[in-house]
C-alpha cells in the first residue's frame, strides 16, 4: 500500500427505508505519491472486500430480488456486500483516522438497491489501481476492507507546483503587498483546474 496523506472531509447520509439496515458507502480523499510525483485529491474508495452471511436478507435489500436474472441477482448481491453497516463504518473511520490520519466520508445508500452502480462509477475504459487495506500488517478489524483509485483527472506535480509559482509571480507583479501561503495558492490551482481545466506548463514542454 502506498502512503497517502489525506484531506479530510465530512459526512453525507440520505434517507432510507426505516425497516430496512443501514448500509453505506464510503470513501477517503487525499494526495497519492508515486514514482516521486504527487497526485492531488485522489478518492479512495472503500469497500468489504467479502462477507460469510448478508447484512440482511437478500430479499430485503434488493427490489424485485425474485424476479431477476441469476447474473443481475448475482451482481446486486455482490454489490451490497461491498456497502457496510453504521457499525462498521464506525470501527473504519476510527482505524483510518488512528492509522493513517484519513478523514471517511459516507454516503448512505437508498434500499431496496435497485439497479448495480455503486462501485466503479468512472467507466469501463478506466484502469484502477487497488489497497490492500487488510492485508496490511496488524490489521485489527474483523471484517476486510480493500480500496480503489484511479489518477485519471488528478492534477499532480510538477503542474501543481507550477502552478503556485505562477500565481505567486502574477500577485507581485500586480503589486499586492501581502504574502500568501502556499497551500491557499494550491487551493486557488486546484480550483480553476477543476473548474477550467487548465494547467501550468514551462515553456520547453509546450513548444
Amino acid at each position: 500500500m502506498r502512503r497517502f496523506r489525506v484531506i479530510q472531509g465530512g459526512r453525507q447520509n440520505r434517507a432510507t427505508d426505516p425497516g430496512l439496515p443501514r448500509l453505506f458507502k464510503a470513501h477517503s480523499v487525499g494526495n497519492l505519491t508515486r514514482a516521486e510525483k504527487v497526485y492531488h485529491d485522489v478518492k479512495f474508495n472503500w469497500y468489504c472486500l467479502e462477507r460469510s452471511v448478508p447484512t440482511a436478507p437478500y430479499e430485503n435489500l434488493i427490489a424485485d430480488y425474485h424476479k431477476l436474472e441469476e447474473k443481475q441477482a448475482n451482481a446486486l448481491r455482490r454489490e451490497i456486500d461491498h456497502y457496510f453497516t453504521s457499525d462498521e463504518i464506525k470501527s473504519l473511520e476510527a482505524y483510518l483516522r488512528e492509522r493513517y490520519g484519513l478523514g471517511l466520508q459516507t454516503e448512505e445508500v437508498m434500499l431496496p438497491v435497485k439497479v448495480k452502480g455503486g462501485f466503479f462509477t468512472e467507466g469501463n475504459a478506466v484502469v484502477y489501481d487497488f489497497i490492500e487495506l487488510s492485508e496490511k500488517p496488524d490489521y485489527p478489524l474483523p471484517f476486510k476492507v480493500w480500496g480503489y483509485y484511479t489518477i485519471l483527472g488528478c492534477l499532480s506535480t510538477p503542474d501543481m507546483d507550477n502552478a503556485v509559482i505562477f500565481l505567486r509571480k502574477s500577485l507581485e507583479l500586480l503589486g499586492f503587498p501581502f504574502n500568501i501561503a502556499s497551500r491557499d495558492l494550491e487551493s486557488v490551482a486546484k480550483e480553476v483546474y477543476h473548474r477550467e481545466g487548465l494547467v501550468v506548463k514551462p515553456q520547453k514542454e509546450t513548444v
